[in-house]
């Protein structure tokens, strides 16, 4: 039978951090790399635990060393504890928020929404900071794993990493964009037509489009692969060529010269939302750029 644990003052929240991270990720090895240690490092976290409880959390023996009973109900307790300790802010500074958040945007949301949500926060919250980078959705999503940042709006997930939460913000629809002046009625016919010009592959959205494109048997010869949405416009304007890209809410339309029509039937749409951390320290922070993100958009169309 498990003795019982406590937890004392003297313990460190970190500690308990790194407890979990291994709980989670089932090695020393994958966790230090979760939260940016060293395995020695999350080594002596594990050992400073066991010390300050006089406790064996982990079985050794085993390969790779696996939670005793002790480890089990501690793992159990320190998620309360953690939870507690990260929502400690949740209501206190609903007037004024402090501190820097580490925000991820994908490149496609870097006009329009964005930038709004943003200006508002820092014109009503004067002592909030955010360091803002720029990049594909699954190496967002992956420096929010990793703790580099805080929090990331991405595309939605193809394939969500353990650990990690997304919460939709809006749901934007997939156009056909090609020259208005390009012969063709329908959607396929100006894909099957036209030279492609793909939006980049290693973005999750653009990742969606190839998969329907093959799906609906749609054959396209692909001359240019671009990773900006306005680039790729300004190309169709004129008469470059034809693509699939997001009608975005609050950006600028598309161009003079651009015809524009629903992909697929039913039309398709893509998400983006917010990802983080299950277990995130910004919780307050997070939580009023997600709620200034919902003020700006219409959801009316996410499930």
């Amino acid at each position: 039978m498990a003795r019982v644990l406590f937890y004392s003052d003297a313990m460190d929240l970190r500690h308990l951090k790194t407890l979990l991270a291994i709980a989670e990720h089932r090695t020393f090895v994958a966790a230090a790399d979760v939260i940016g240690l060293t395995q020695s490092a999350v080594s002596l976290h594990v050992k400073a635990l066991e010390d300050e409880l006089g406790a064996r959390l982990f079985d050794r023996t085993r390969r790779p060393p696996a939670l005793t009973a002790e480890g089990r109900t501690l793992v159990e307790r320190a998620r309360e504890i953690v939870r507690l300790c990260n929502g400690l802010g949740e209501g206190i500074h609903d007037e004024r928020l402090a501190g820097t958040l580490r925000l991820g945007v994908v490149p496609t949301c870097l006009t329009g929404m964005m930038p709004l949500a943003l200006a508002s926060l820092r014109a009503a919250q004067p002592h909030l900071g955010v360091r803002v980078i720029s990049g594909p959705s699954a190496d967002l999503a992956d420096g929010v794993r990793k703790g580099r940042l805080d929090v990331a709006m991405v595309s939605e997930p193809m394939d969500l990493a353990t650990g990690l939460v997304w919460r939709p913000v809006v749901r934007e629809p997939l156009m056909v964009i090609a020259p208005e002046n390009a012969p063709g009625k329908t959607g396929r016919e100006l894909l099957e037509t036209l030279p492609y010009i793909r939006f980049q592959k290693s973005a999750w959205a653009g990742q969606m489009i190839d998969l329907h494109l093959r799906d609906r048997e749609i054959r396209v010869t692909a001359d240019m692969e671009i990773d900006s949405l306005e680039a790729i416009s300004e190309l169709v304007a004129h008469g470059l060529g034809v693509s699939v890209v997001p009608r975005r809410q609050l950006a600028p339309d598309f161009p003079p010269g651009v015809r524009a029509l629903p992909f697929g039937d039913p039309p398709l749409s893509r998400a983006i939302g917010l990802v983080e951390r299950v277990e995130g320290e910004k919780v307050g922070l997070v939580n009023a750029l997600f709620q200034e993100l919902l003020r700006l958009s219409d959801t009316s169309s996410i499930s």
